[in-house]
């Protein structure tokens, strides 16, 4: 028995929970197409229950830092999913004017 990482319920290798299970499916590869990270608990949970400042500040730059750098990937994609486009919309319109 395996926690599901979609749904978070316990499930055997071949169960389901049904509906909400291939929601949270579905949502997660949704996520995942828009270049975010599938299940989207991956940063929270890192700080300790009696954690000091010093250890806050530092998980919390470092989670930022990492969320900058998704950030940056994500927007430097969606640019060079931009210009193919552009590109090809240009290549069509070239063969379409020609005789």
């Amino acid at each position: 028995m395996d926690k599901c990482r979609y749904c978070g319920e316990l499930r055997d290798e071949w169960d389901c929970h049904g509906d909400g299970c291939r929601r949270a499916i579905s949502q997660a590869l949704r996520r995942q197409r828009q270049g975010l990270p599938m299940v989207p608990n991956v940063i929270r949970n890192e700080i300790p229950a009696n954690a000091s400042t010093g250890e806050i500040i530092s998980v919390l730059s470092r989670q930022r830092m990492r969320a900058r750098r998704g950030n940056e990937e994500r927007r430097e994609r969606k640019a060079l999913d931009i210009a193919d486009e552009a590109g090809r919309a240009n290549a069509r319109q070239t063969r379409a004017e020609k005789p």
